[in-house]
Order: C-alpha cells, then structure tokens, then sequence
C-alpha cells in the first residue's frame, strides 16, 4: 500500500512539473507571437503564413494540454499531445544542431534561453518525454488494475 502511494505522488509530482513547464513556456508566447513567430522562423523548417499560425495556435496548444495534464478525463490525450510535441521539438533540436543553426530556441519566449547548447536542449525535452511515458504506463497500468477488480 505505501508503494502505491509513494508511486501516485510521483506521479502527481511528475504531471505538476510537466503542466507547470509547458505552462510556463506558453504564456511568454502567448503574449507576443510576432517574437515568437521570429523564433520558429530561425528553424529554417516552415515559412510564410504557416510561420504565423504556429505561432497563434502552439502556444495555446501548450497551454491546454498543460491544463489537460492535470483533468483525470482528459490526462491521457494530454499526454499523448505532450509527448507528440516533445519528439517534434527533439526533432527540431536536433536539426538544427545539424545543420549549424545558432538560434534562440523560443522554447520559454525570446531572450528566455540565451545558449544553443542543443545537446542541453535535447537532453531537457528527452527527459521530460520519459516522464510523459511513465505517467501514460503508469495510469495505464492503474486503470487495468481498476478494471481488474471492478469485474
């Protein structure tokens, strides 16, 4: 019984870092997208328009899976939008590592993060998508259990 309550507090722990840090790098970008728009820009990746989207619509983004994380009805599709974005900001770490860019990551807004160092950033992002995997096998497992005695 102790071991389930030590396990559910981690797991509680985990979801209130993960809501609190993609909350956190929400609102800087929620609150002025043009710098934020700047930022994916310097990626190389997308241009035009669909610059100015991602812009609007990432950081909301972020912001309700960060709430999602911690409403029961919703956790799992959270974490799984969580995890989602986090191998596609691995990905894009990594490309541009790659190919040399020096850019500002805009992960937590403009001037928020003054290194490259991609090898930070990647291994920060990595480690928040094995806590977004342990608290989906976790509840997963927790709601077999569940279901298990129900019958």
């Amino acid at each position: 019984m102790k071991q389930n309550l030590a396990t559910a507090l981690c797991a509680l722990v985990a979801r209130l870092v993960l809501a609190g840090v993609f909350a956190i790098a929400a609102l800087p970008k929620i609150k002025d997208p043009v710098a934020f728009a700047a930022s994916i820009h310097g990626y190389q990746v997308i241009d035009g328009v669909l610059v100015n989207w991602v812009a609007l619509v990432l950081p909301w983004l972020e912001l309700t899976v960060a709430i999602g994380l911690l409403v029961p009805s919703i956790r799992h599709a959270s974490a799984v939008c969580i995890g989602g974005l986090l191998v596609v900001f691995i990905g894009l770490h990594a490309s541009a590592w790659r190919r040399g860019l020096d850019i500002s990551c805009g992960c937590f807004g403009t001037g928020a993060e003054p290194t490259t160092d991609y090898s930070l950033l990647i291994l920060r992002n990595v480690g928040l998508l094995l806590a977004v995997i342990w608290i989906f096998w976790r509840d997963c497992a927790a709601k077999s259990q569940t279901s298990e005695i129900a019958l």
